[in-house]
């Protein structure tokens, strides 16, 4: 409905005019509701004040009517006698002659001598009396409860010629009296009396229909702090306390509805101006929309054309509109050329000039497949190097040039793109033979050198994909040739072809990768436990707990492969956590069932850099009430070396929780004995390497016996695995080796296979 401009101006127009007018209006109204407020409260105030000089006056009075009595002669002698007949006649007497409602004589500490009315409650003149008496008071005048009612109370001492007593006299502040200062105010005036948040009493000139609800004990609350406003605003009230120790209170009420009828009248009138004043502002808001909005109609039709791309003249407009018809035409060109550069960014690398990665995907989505031509990856290695130690800018001119360098080194390429920091992809249109990509590669590199005067040392290493009819997308084409460029870095020519099945491999190896997780859920992966034998005594009571995969699809997937790839993709901890999860639950049955076995779990180098694990461990232990002594671990020299620092650390808090600790593979990595001894270890496991020929090559002889040597000097144990022939067991027995593992005596086995060939083996007694 107020989709149009002329539409939106109208309704802008008599909303802007609603919003000044309701804003006027209140803040009119407001102003006149506050300023009646305000002279409400005055008039309050006033009241207050009269109430205050009528209490003074008329405490004057009283007191000077009691001066009178507590001076009389024959009274002072009644009092000294303590003749109580005579008090009493002369109070009734007295407070007859000056209208009090009671008369009292009180000790002068404040008891009640005599009264000529029965009083519950006299403690309210025992303070007053003794407070008097401290501050050397000549008379007492307050406002008091007494016996629920407000009255003021005035006591004068008699004196002969010491205190001897306190006379007084009470009069109720009543109705009468409350319709005494109603009638001087012109307002209102109610006596209360309260008492723990009840009114006991109350005496009003309120009419009786109103004073229930205008006298509440919630009301009075509100009229303490400020006068407040009854909710139906008939009544405004101010509350003013009587007796500073007591709860007497009395509330002056100002009759509302007049003050309020000045204000209503002012807001009928601000809404009959309000309505004229709106149909006026619509009038002349769709006149002066009719107006307007002509020139912007044909800025929209203009707006719309460039819009859907179509060539239209420039409105004929004046003035300001006109100034926008220019700068919508200058917008027009500038998108044109905007769309031209996007299009250019889309497909192009914005550094060299060349085509990017993806204008190159959809060159062999629209050429493939093809049986002729080849697809090269070019890299660029230790590229990083130029930009590290010559700076950005040296690193963009070394691309630029290499993109120049591959667009013109051969009338067989077709196109040239840029698919990664320091990778290019050419296509060509023939097929070139390994000489061809060295030669390809010797020329980028020394030109690359060259433009960099051959401060670096660079290596380019280029893959090849020849194309085929079998290469149908470009996502397998793709794939490929990032599969041949990772060959290529490994090779030391640096040129790689791409294979028959080196895409299956890879898929495979995303396969495993990608389905660890599910197989661990779905109970693919088992384990099993090859026996370790305490050589020298015959024994069998430990053993090393292996991991095997049977894949639904690929079969039986070899540990070395997936612990392998897990490793590279940093995911081998979920597989460790699982394995010793399975083999701490396999002890603990073993343990419970008499076997005290010990089982050794291989750890990753991952693994040893996990700070929570020697915590972890131990809580799973205690968990399932195994001793640390149930379960050992191994590790490699290779995951040591990783990091050293951080595994030693790791290590050393598994040494302080009693974990036994084994060097697996020892001899096979990078380090040598000399490090040994830093190493908080228990035990060296000699590699098969060594062990598996042992009966046949004394060079293996020595290196083993060397090193069981050097180990029990330090204070290790020492395994050898792969033994596989009595011979090499000999051997190994007789040169002090601690334990045996390998196929001569078991291969490894299910667990209930491991403890039947447990059982039968230590119940042979065979002496090997």
């Amino acid at each position: 409905m107020f989709r149009s401009f002329r539409a939106r101006l109208v309704l802008f127009i008599v909303g802007l005019l609603a919003v000044v007018q309701v804003g006027t209006a209140v803040a009119v109204l407001n102003s006149l509701k506050a300023d009646n407020y305000r002279q409400g409260v005055h008039a309050i105030d006033v009241a207050v004040n009269v109430l205050k000089l009528q209490l003074s006056d008329r405490a004057k009075q009283l007191t000077t009517g009691v001066s009178i009595l507590a001076s009389d002669f024959g009274f002072k002698r009644a009092v000294a006698t303590q003749d109580i007949g005579t008090i009493k006649s002369v109070l009734e007497n007295h407070g007859a002659r000056i209208s009090s409602d009671s008369a009292m004589l009180f000790s002068p500490n404040g008891q009640l001598i005599a009264s000529t009315q029965e009083i519950q409650d006299v403690s309210f003149v025992t303070e007053r009396v003794l407070e008097a008496r401290k501050q050397g008071l000549r008379s007492i005048n307050n406002l008091v409860g007494v016996d629920g009612y407000v009255s003021q109370l005035v006591l004068v001492p008699v004196r002969a010629p010491n205190l001897i007593a306190w006379v007084g006299m009470s009069f109720e502040l009543d109705e009468v009296f409350a319709k005494h200062i109603a009638s001087i105010t012109q307002l209102d005036v109610s006596f209360v009396s309260e008492q723990s948040s009840k009114i006991k009493h109350t005496v009003s000139s309120l009419p009786a229909e109103d004073l229930s609800w205008v006298v509440t004990p919630s009301m009075l609350k509100n009229y303490i702090e400020t006068p407040k406003l009854t909710d139906n605003e008939a009544y405004l009230s101010s509350a003013v306390k009587l007796d500073e120790v007591g709860g007497e209170w009395g509330i002056v009420h100002l009759p509302y509805a007049p003050w309020l009828k000045g204000y209503e009248e002012a807001r009928s009138n601000l809404t009959l101006i309000f309505a004229l004043t709106l149909m006026l502002a619509a009038l002349v808001a769709l006149v002066m929309a009719r107006s307007l909005s002509k020139p912007i109609q044909k800025l929209v039709g203009y707006a719309q054309a460039i819009g859907l791309g179509k060539t239209e003249h420039i409105p004929k407009v004046v003035g300001e509109f006109g100034v926008l018809a220019n700068t919508m035409h200058t917008m027009e060109k500038a998108i044109l050329n905007r769309e031209e550069e996007i299009i250019f960014r889309s497909s192009h690398d914005i550094l060299t000039g060349l085509y990017n990665r993806s204008a190159l995907e959809r060159e062999l989505t629209n050429q493939l497949p093809r049986n002729f031509g080849a697809l090269l990856r070019i890299n660029i290695r230790r590229f990083k190097d130029i930009n590290s130690m010559m700076g950005f800018d040296a690193g963009n001119e070394v691309l630029k040039k290499t993109g120049s360098i591959l667009s013109n080194i051969s009338p067989d390429v077709e196109y040239v793109a840029r698919t990664g920091g320091d990778e290019f992809t050419v296509i060509l249109s023939q097929h070139h033979q390994e000489e061809d990509c060295l030669q390809l590669k010797e020329i980028v590199q020394h030109e690359i050198e060259k433009g960099i005067n051959q401060r670096i040392r660079l290596k380019v290493t280029i893959g090849v994909l020849p194309l085929s009819e079998q290469i149908t997308t470009a996502n397998d084409a793709m794939r490929r040739i990032d599969i041949t460029s990772s060959r290529a870095k490994e090779r030391e020519l640096g040129v790689a072809f791409y294979q028959q099945g080196l895409d299956e491999i890879n898929q495979r190896n995303l396969t495993i990768i990608n389905d660890i997780d599910n197989s661990l859920q779905a109970g693919q992966l088992f384990m099993v436990y090859q026996p370790k034998i305490a050589i020298q005594e015959s024994r069998c009571s430990e053993a090393e707990a292996l991991v095997r995969w049977v894949h639904p699809e690929l079969g039986f997937v070899p540990p070395d492969e997936f612990i392998g790839l897990l490793e590279q993709t940093g995911n081998v901890q979920q597989l460790t956590f699982w394995v010793l999860d399975q083999v701490i639950d396999q002890v603990a049955s073993w343990w419970d069932a008499g076997d005290k076995v010990t089982v050794a779990v291989n750890l990753s180098a991952l693994d040893l850099v996990n700070e929570a694990l020697p915590d972890w461990l131990s809580n799973k232990l205690n968990e399932k009430r195994l001793p640390v002594s149930a379960i050992s671990l191994e590790v490699t020299e290779s995951a040591v070396m990783s990091d050293a620092d951080k595994v030693v650390s790791v290590l050393q808090k598994l040494q302080e929780k009693q974990f036994h600790l084994a060097i697996d593979d020892f001899g096979t990595g990078q380090s040598s004995l000399s490090y040994l001894r830093d190493l908080p270890v228990n035990e060296v496991k000699i590699d098969r390497a060594f062990v598996q020929y042992l009966d046949s090559s004394e060079n293996d002889k020595y290196i083993v016996r060397a090193t069981i040597e050097l180990s029990h000097s330090l204070g290790f144990k020492v395994t050898a695995e792969g033994a596989e022939n009595l011979e090499g067991v000999d051997i190994l027995k007789s040169l002090g080796c601690d334990k045996i593992q390998g196929y001569y005596f078991a291969k490894p086995l299910s667990p209930d296979d491991y403890i039947t060939w447990r059982h039968s083996f230590n119940s042979t007694k065979v002496n090997v």
